[in-house]
């Protein structure tokens, strides 16, 4: 390997540590974990989707915990971004599959259901659909290195989608906003 390969290399290795720390990098500038929503936008732009949720509500008092989830779409040759914002700081990124092309009339199938893997793209693609259920999960415990973990709840939502009366519908299951499940039930 060439000195200026292994200086690639390194600088290369330097900005992988460093982004998977929390840090988001946006053009020239540095977005870190605990950063405003605006402090990001002004770096990044505005979100291509947000999704917000309650995440934690007390009886009496209502909801006492957010959480918003930003899409960033690069399109298809860029990976996208999800930005997870908890009481407003930058809590983590987690970059996901690549972009893809919006389209001003999205067409949906439960063909095209199948080939979705994010909340943003489902929307894109599908727009709203009839009906949502959201449930919050705790993780199983598990002990790590002689210490308990903080584990994160785990965000459950199933859509349910109306093609129309000669197909069934459609419910899609999303964890932490990820497509992972599919399921056709007999509508009316």
């Amino acid at each position: 390997m060439t000195k200026p390969q292994r200086l690639l290399a390194l600088l290369t290795f330097a900005f992988l540590a460093q982004t998977s720390q929390g840090a988001l990098r946006c053009g020239s500038a540095l977005v870190n974990d605990g950063a405003w929503p605006i402090e990001v936008e002004e770096s990044c732009g505005p979100p291509d989707y947000v999704a917000e949720y309650p995440s934690a509500t007390v009886p009496g008092l209502g909801v006492v915990q957010t959480e918003a989830h930003w899409y960033y779409n690069h399109g298809p040759q860029r990976f996208m971004q999800r930005l997870v914002f908890r009481n407003g700081k930058l809590a983590r990124v987690d970059t996901l599959g690549y972009g893809f092309h919006t389209s001003d009339s999205p067409r949906c199938t439960p063909n095209t259901l199948r080939h979705i893997k994010t909340e943003y793209e489902l929307i894109a693609r599908c727009g709203e659909p009839i009906s949502k259920r959201l449930e919050w999960q705790a993780p199983p415990l598990r002990k790590h290195s002689e210490t308990w973990q903080t584990l994160q709840p785990v965000l459950i939502q199933e859509w349910l989608y109306d093609f129309s009366d000669n197909q069934f519908r459609q419910v899609v299951t999303l964890r932490n906003g990820q497509v992972v499940d599919i399921e056709s039930r007999p509508g009316r």
